[in-house]
């Protein structure tokens, strides 16, 4: 965890050095647990997060630091994610009072925006990503 940290710190870095203003993460299961762990990490860098179905944190003192505004994008029959998981990510959010956008696709499951995942379910798949695209162009401008 140290060494992708301080690789997200450097990437920070870098594109702050390039002049970018604002800065938004996203990442796809493994990746979307990175994505919310950065928002959580550099609270003070990180302008959008975007979790498709990756791994939650539910506590409640650990959320307290999240500063960027989330969108979660999960599958209703993703056993690695479970929607009970999800619904408490939500509710802990709301109660912190944090910005946050969960979307539960009905009948997908987890990968269903790879199109490479026997998962992938086309139909979620482009809604989720015009959901993507309209938070980071509102986030990031």
């Amino acid at each position: 965890p140290e060494r992708l940290e301080d690789n997200l710190r450097q990437a920070i870095g870098w594109l702050r050095g390039r002049g970018a203003t604002r800065i938004g993460v996203i990442g796809w299961c493994f990746g979307g647990g990175w994505s919310l762990a950065a928002a959580l990490a550099n609270p003070q860098e990180v302008d959008a997060a975007v979790i498709y179905y990756g791994h939650l944190v539910t506590d409640r003192e650990e959320l307290s630091r999240l500063r960027a505004p989330v969108l979660g994008i999960f599958g209703e029959l993703d056993n690695g994610i479970p929607v009970a998981t999800v619904r408490e990510f939500e509710s802990v959010l709301a109660e912190l009072g944090k910005e946050a956008s969960i979307h539960v696709y009905p009948g997908a499951d987890h990968a269903f925006a790879n199109p490479s995942s026997a998962n992938y379910d086309q139909a979620s798949a482009g809604d989720a990503w015009e959901h993507v695209r309209a938070f980071l162009a509102r986030e990031l401008k």
